[in-house]
């Protein structure tokens, strides 16, 4: 351990820069010595406030230069917050009066000397790739993403000819998981599939063990068999990995493995990059996995290394991650593995209100009760907010979701017409902007109900991932038709579809339909019965081609013969609507062979989801989710060598499950509640947020298994990296079939006590989100039979006066949601509701207009003279509106959230721009834009600012986040055209210079709007501002791989989204425009664009509102 001298204190430096002094427990860790040291940070103690002092501290003593330090983080969006940081922070310094200080003179810093800030992934693979060769590996190989990796793991499943897997019964699917997850626990945990093989065949000898009592436990060979299947899962998995290295194919997995392989036969890599290094600072180290822990140790160990976590925050177990990572880290960098390092706490939070800090401490109070490293209670900031928790248990979950609606619209100064009280965009100077607000899901099977209470009390909402917008009830549907194409057993899709307001089918004919779905499973195609065995075998089996098809009763339904005996139990209408139906699907299977893209738009359309969507009262995200969904399938597109309708669910699927497990890095946007999952809400704030289902059985969840390891495809505990932390299974020591049953008894029981843990952190990183108001909710009946208890991770904080009372039982001894009372809501549901009779009076009389004829009385219900009184003053104030409307112009319904792209479009082409608003098209990408998307790429990685593949619906903000799995052949790009590019742009002015940002995400709030700025670099620039002086700014560069202007007018037009990248930058970061240049670099042509003169900000709201106000 060094003790570095200071001649320049923190405090100095904080006085120096304008800055608040550091607290003494900031200023122990800026101040540190040189050494390997851990700090545990609690949720919002300013971790990276204090990391950045440590560098300014660092560089003005003189101790390390700016680039010989190197900052690793897990998000893109941390990494950039931190790269931000630092570069501001260091950029300040030099400016200020310690530079002229003579006693103290600071070392040199300028824009090519900034500390190196990636993310824990982004680094590997640039380590990968810069020392591939020296292990026989390809340095340019592909990149596969999630969703590539799981359809590449499929069609080897799909081909496996394997007889152990066929005696199991599993679906393709089902292997193809297992598979994945076998190979990247085995890639992850750096374990030996021989070492598996062996603890397997080891383990199968259990079946030989003596009774030890009075029955057999024939549950002993039921575990057996069980774990069987995984052998040749270990084969598929070594398929799976010779596959990718045959093919150039890598995941991100694999390339920290190689790393690792390389740095230990390769000493030379790890000196080169400690002599480049001296000082490292590791953020979130709890959610490292044991091969980059592994790695990090390898490369850096007994250097100055500061890792900064909070174990009670490790809620990534399912990737890897591990809470005693914190616990090993004296062991692994010190290089002796000596246990002692310095330590340190930040224990001051500097975002939540007391009684929220006081909840959170409460919640966590068992986990540091456990031991390992210590984790001190959080203390709230001086300024900290007085807000007490709320907290309330309702009878049913409609009414939860209500009272979560009413609560938000309160905390967003919404009225009760849905107007916001206080607007930050329109109330003037002065004027506090709307709050944050949140609604953090564990789960997002109630979340429609929540959704549905925000829609009616206009409270704006937006759900963030993937698995929120399948959740939309127009995509639901959609989704949902494309399954009933694609797969006979898609009855659950099938019955959504019937019920739902399309066709409206009753309980009684849906049953009667099942009936039929039976009668045709016993039947051969010539719907002659299959005989008693054969019968009697598709009873008993269990593989989903062998069970009743209600897609198959449809089709029959549709097409059989008038009078058919299995045709009498359905009612007149329901049996013509189950044809109408039947015929429409039939024709919808008939035309699968069209393209991907047009076949969505032709269901779309033949279901009349847009009509749906344009008439529904409630919409208020207008297209949003539908062209969310089309960006998701131009995703999907975009990355399949082969596209099919089953691979395109397929994925839609697997993306889901990893977006609602993965951070967001969207920012927070004021008066809106964003809606995400407790998962996806790691490293985010908000001003309020309600954490909704806070019940028994839901948070914390129920497990699904607590088998642990004894399941298919699972990695054996004692295999694994982290084995320290995982309960143990002692089956070796069992002497009878007894025993090793009472000791799996016990393994499950500690399962079960482990994933509690894992659920208690979760709980605490969900309330750690609120800055000042916390709503906590519950509700004992939503689907099931029995009613959930308020949650007891909060019913002892209720005893200890820490949030409300809530009701301890149910009023209903059964459900009041299935109740048969006449006021319980019938299925299906009316989907016009109470509107139903008004709607019917105005289609009848449109009707018998049509038809020349004169509505009566029996064609209306209620119809009366003042009735057509009213109907007529209502016609002719709609066309009076209609004609004003034309005289003075109309306004084009714009999206809330509009592309900085798009924006030069809405200025120049507006009635297009609303066209294609109105009837979007999926397009497969040109061959250009998938090489313009490669080439953005391509600059991310060779800056070393590629960033893990955090979520899969990249597409909803427009990223091809796997673009280079798609096969350069065929209608991809050309690889000649990319290596030009790649030519020409290291030999660009670019070429040798250090971005400060790479692919940086801003959303820029603007008339009303969102713009959606995604500045492709931004680089540190010596500036002449108008007064002659040089001034130390930025350029903000966007890479063009398309053809570059040819006139005045098509510059002008693509410099306005620089003048929005340019104003969003200086929004973010505070500084004046005038230091802030832009420049647009036309690459294949080698042509940059710097315009002498942007319009402002004045100018383009101007335009804005002057294009989407068009004249009729």
């Amino acid at each position: 351990m060094t003790t570095a001298p200071a001649a320049v204190s923190a405090n100095q430096i904080a006085d120096a820069l304008g800055l608040h002094r550091p607290t003494d427990e900031q200023r122990a860790v800026i101040e540190a010595p040189l050494g390997p040291a851990l700090v545990v940070a609690g949720a919002g103690s300013g971790k990276t406030e204090t990391m950045s002092a440590r560098v300014l501290w660092l560089v003005a003593n003189g101790h390390v230069a700016p680039d010989e330090m190197l900052g690793l983080t897990f998000t893109r969006k941390a990494a950039s917050e931190l790269a931000h940081r630092i570069r501001e922070r260091l950029g300040a310094l030099g400016r200020s009066s310690l530079a002229s200080d003579a006693a103290h003179p600071l070392p040199a810093v300028d824009a090519f000397t900034q500390p190196t800030v990636a993310t824990y992934n982004a680094f590997a693979s640039s380590l990968y790739r810069d020392n591939a060769v020296l292990i026989g590996r390809d340095p340019d190989g592909t990149v596969l993403g999630a969703a590539a990796a799981w359809q590449l793991a499929r069609g080897i499943v799909a081909r496996a000819t394997d007889e152990r897997l066929a005696d199991h019964d599993l679906s393709v699917d089902r292997v193809t998981t297992a598979v994945l997850d076998l190979a990247h626990s085995l890639t992850e945990h750096l374990a030996d599939p021989a070492d598996v093989r062996a603890l397997l065949d080891e383990f199968a000898g259990v079946v030989e063990l003596p009774a030890g009592g009075r029955g057999t436990y024939p549950d002993v060979d039921k575990l057996a068999e069980a774990l069987a299947p995984t052998t040749p899962l270990l084969d598929l998995a070594a398929e799976f990995a010779a596959r990718k290295h045959r093919d150039g194919l890598i995941e991100f997995s694999d390339q920290v493995a190689l790393a690792l392989d390389l740095v230990e036969r390769h000493p030379e890599v790890g000196e080169a990059l400690r002599s480049r290094y001296r000082v490292v600072l590791l953020d979130e180290y709890q959610d490292t996995n044991v091969a980059q822990t592994r790695l990090l140790a390898a490369l850096f160990a007994g250097t100055p290394v500061m890792a900064v976590g909070d174990p009670h925050q490790s809620i990534y177990g399912w990737r890897g991650a591990s809470a005693t990572n914190l616990d090993d880290f004296a062991t692994r960098f010190t290089v002796d593995g000596r246990s002692s390092v310095d330590r340190y706490a930040l224990s001051t939070s500097w975002r939540n209100g007391t009684a929220i800090l006081d909840v959170a401490n409460a919640l966590v109070e068992p986990l540091t009760a456990r031991g390992g490293v210590a984790v001190g209670r959080l203390a709230p900031s001086p300024s900290a907010s007085e807000h007490p928790v709320e907290s309330r248990q309702c009878e049913t979950v409609d009414e939860e979701a209500e009272l979560v609606a009413e609560w938000f619209a309160a905390q967003l100064g919404i009225d009760a017409r849905g107007a916001r009280r206080i607007d930050g965009d329109d109330a003037g100077p002065g004027a506090s902007a709307p709050s944050t607000a949140a609604l953090l899901m564990r789960s997002r099977a109630t979340q429609p109900i929540f959704l549905d209470a925000l829609r009616r009390r206009g409270v704006p909402f937006h759900v963030l991932g993937i698995g929120g917008l399948l959740s939309q009830p127009e995509i639901a549907d959609l989704v949902s038709a494309l399954h009933v194409i694609d797969d006979p057993s898609a009855g659950t899709e099938l019955v959504r579809l019937l019920a739902g307001p399309r066709w409206s089918i009753g309980l009684a004919d849906l049953d009667a339909l099942r009936r039929v779905a039976h009668w045709l499973r016993e039947r051969d195609l010539a719907h002659q019965r299959f005989s008693e065995e054969v019968r009697e075998r598709l009873r008993a089996s269990v593989a989903g081609g062998d069970s009743a098809s209600l897609v198959d009763a449809l089709d029959f339904v549709a097409h059989a013969t008038a009078g058919h005996g299995q045709l009498a139990e359905f009612s007149e209408a329901g049996l013509e609507r189950l044809r109408e139906a039947g015929a429409l699907f039939a024709s919808l299977r008939r035309r699968t062979s069209l393209d991907l893209a047009d076949l969505v738009a032709v269901v779309e359309h033949e279901l009349l989801l847009d009509i749906e969507v344009a008439a529904n009262p409630y919409r208020v995200l207008g297209e949003a989710p539908r062209d969310a969904f089309l960006d998701a399938l131009d995703d999907y597109l975009g990355l399949a060598d082969e596209v099919s309708l089953g691979g395109f669910l397929r994925w839609l699927r697997e993306a889901e499950w990893r977006d609602n497990l993965s951070p967001r890095t969207e920012d927070a946007e004021p008066g809106t509640v964003q809606v995400l999952t407790i998962h996806g809400s790691k490293g985010l704030e908000w001003d309020a947020v309600a954490v909704p289902r806070f019940v028994d059985d839901e948070l914390p969840s129920k497990p699904r298994s607590t088998r642990g390891w004894l399941s298919l495809g699972v990695l054996p505990y004692e295999l694994r990296g982290d084995s320290a932390e995982l309960p143990v299974f002692a089956w070796r020591g069992a002497e009878s079939r007894k025993e090793l049953l009472d000791r799996q008894k016990q393994f499950q029981a500690d399962v079960a006590e482990h994933l509690e843990r894992e659920e208690r952190r979760l709980a605490y990183v969900a309330v750690t989100r609120a800055r000042h108001r916390l709503l906590v909710t519950g509700s004992f009946w939503a689907s099931a039979t029995k009613p959930r208890a308020f949650s007891r991770f909060l019913t002892p904080l209720i005893e200890r006066g820490l949030i409300p009372p809530v009701a301890d039982a149910s009023r209903h001894e059964h459900n009041p949601r299935a109740s048969d009372d006449d006021d319980a809501p019938w299925w299906p549901a009316d989907p016009l509701g109470t509107r139903r009779e008004a709607l019917e009076a105005a289609a009848a009389r449109i009707r018998a207009a049509a038809s020349g004829g004169q509505a009566g009385d029996d064609d209306v219900p209620g119809d009366s003279v003042s009735d057509a009184l009213g109907w007529q003053r209502d016609i002719d104030l709609l066309l009076a509106e209609r004609a004003d409307r034309e005289r003075r112009g109309h306004e084009i319904a714009v999206p809330y959230r509009v592309p900085a792209s798009a924006f030069r479009q809405y200025v120049t082409e507006p009635e297009a721009v609303a066209e294609r608003l109105r009837r979007p098209v999926p397009q497969r990408p040109y061959r250009q834009t998938r090489l313009g998307t490669v080439f953005h790429r391509w600059v991310e990685q060779r800056y070393g600012l590629t960033a893990v593949p955090d979520r899969i619906d990249d597409a909803l903000n427009g990223a091809l986040d796997a673009a280079f799995t798609h096969d350069a052949g065929g209608e991809g790009f050309d690889p000649a055209a990319l290596d030009a590019l790649r030519q020409r742009f290291a030999a660009s002015e670019w070429g040798d210079r250090e971005p400060r940002e790479v692919e940086c995400e801003i959303h820029l709030p603007f008339a009303g709007h969102l713009i959606i700025c995604k500045l492709d670099a931004v680089y540190p620039a010596r500036l002449r501002g108008d007064d002659g002086r040089v001034i130390d700014g930025v350029e903000v560069v966007d890479w063009k791989t398309g053809k570059a202007p040819s006139t005045d007018e098509e510059r002008a037009e693509k410099l306005l989204q620089l003048a929005l990248y340019r104003l969003a930058y200086a929004r973010r970061t505070g500084r004046p425009l005038d230091e802030i240049s832009v420049a647009l670099y036309f690459v294949a042509d080698d042509l940059v664009l710097r315009p002498e003169q942007l319009p402002g900000e004045a100018e383009l709201v101007e335009l804005w509102r002057t294009a989407v106000t068009t004249r009729g």
